[in-house]
């Protein structure tokens, strides 16, 4: 089957390299960031926020798989699995992301963007997933976590000429990096950036989200403990 291919692909990535360049950087680091492999955006956004390494691709092949044979015909005449990508490299929807969250016990409810996020109560969210759309027919969407710490953060910070460069073209030792000390706030878990960054508080939260909204079409879930019992989700 086509989606054997990218397991096979992602679980010897997994074994040989990402490991291994994730947590080269920030294995001191107190926050939990994982980087882009694939198109694991949406599993990477979902370990950064609840910071723990909760979920693995086969745990969202198995539930998108789940997904798809449960409406089948919601895939259309080509039959293809629509929660993912046919060939298994990731490209998840949110209806994935939501069946992972219940799988934990936790909920997600989509933020109204006429309303301000700095206007809305976050004390009982988790933390946020925001999802940016794409403009365009061949661009693909990306997923990525933003989390509240309460207490003041020291992280090491990675030079950006790091990433993506060959061994041979950096001009210093790997081990070389520098560490900051931020208070309580905001922290963007962009699996696309090199190093965990520091938004700062509710407000400053709310101008990075509308900054990002002047360039893109950008959906925010904010994800909560579920109830007990469950009840639908609703729009903030």
């Amino acid at each position: 089957m086509p989606a054997t291919i990218g397991k096979y692909i992602i679980e010897w990535h997994d074994s040989a390299i990402e490991k291994h360049n994730r947590n080269m950087k920030l294995r001191d680091s107190p926050i939990y960031h994982e980087r882009q492999s694939f198109w694991l955006c949406a599993k990477h956004s979902l370990n950064n926020v609840l910071q723990q390494e909760l979920y693995t691709h086969a745990d969202l092949e198995r539930i998108a798989t789940y997904l798809h044979e449960l409406h089948p015909e919601e895939s259309g005449w080509l039959k293809f699995n629509s929660h993912k990508n046919f060939l298994g490299f990731g490209d998840y929807d949110v209806n994935v992301i939501t069946a992972a969250l219940h799988e934990h016990g936790y909920d997600l409810v989509w933020h109204d963007n006429r309303m301000s996020i700095d206007s809305v109560d976050l004390s009982g969210c988790v933390g946020l997933i925001v999802h940016i759309q794409p403009t365009w027919f061949f661009r693909r969407g990306h997923w990525f976590a933003i989390k509240h710490f309460d207490q003041p953060i020291t992280a090491p910070v990675v030079p950006v000429t790091y990433v993506g460069q060959p061994r041979a073209s950096r001009s210093v030792d790997e081990d070389d990096h520098h560490t900051v000390t931020k208070g309580p706030g905001f922290w963007n878990l962009d699996s696309k950036v090199a190093h965990p960054e520091y938004i700062g508080d509710q407000t400053d939260l709310d101008r990075f989200l509308c900054n990002m909204r002047k360039k893109n079409r950008v959906h925010i879930l904010l994800i909560v403990p579920m109830k007990v019992p469950s009840s639908a989700s609703s729009s903030i």
